[in-house]
């Protein structure tokens, strides 16, 4: 079980869970905390998390698209990346590879938190209930010719 925890320096409190990330090309890896958002489609580093790994835009590919949201219409670049996420209870890290979306657009005049989107969050069971300030994902595993999905049995589920 990966647990998360509520930020508090929101209005409303916000689920984060801290992860590591390793993106190859670019010989990138460290500590990132992301928010998780059910309206993300993809996982997405911003500038505050990009600057902590020694990502420069400039570093990245030309190939750039535009993504429309709360932020307004935002420039990225996607790079094949890892995202690790730490279950204490059997002191394992789970592994999640995607395509990562890398924040391209000017400086950010207020910080955006980095986000852990539907391409992660639907390969787990999630639980986020802010009255008791639990964040929990449960990772399952997807068997890619049937479409099935099961639970692995070292993997402790909730109950």
């Amino acid at each position: 079980m990966i647990e998360g925890y509520f930020k508090a320096d929101y209005s409303t409190p916000a689920p984060y869970v801290e992860g590591y990330v390793e993106i190859p090309r670019l010989g990138a890896a460290g500590p990132v905390q992301f928010y998780l958002d059910t309206g993300a489609d993809f996982a997405t580093l911003h500038q505050s998390s990009m600057d902590e790994l020694g990502i420069a835009p400039n570093l990245l590919g030309p190939q750039r698209f535009y993504v429309s949201g709360v932020g307004g219409i935002v420039p990225y670049a996607k790079e094949p990346a890892a995202v690790w996420l730490l279950d204490r209870a059997e002191a394992e890290w789970r592994s999640f590879s995607l395509m990562l979306d890398l924040y391209v657009g000017e400086e950010e005049e207020e910080e955006i938190p980095s986000l852990l989107g539907l391409d992660v969050l639907n390969r787990c069971r999630c639980a986020i209930d802010a009255s008791s300030g639990r964040v929990l994902l449960d990772p399952v595993v997807v068997d890619e010719a049937s479409g099935s999905v099961y639970y692995p049995p070292a993997v402790r589920r909730l109950g």
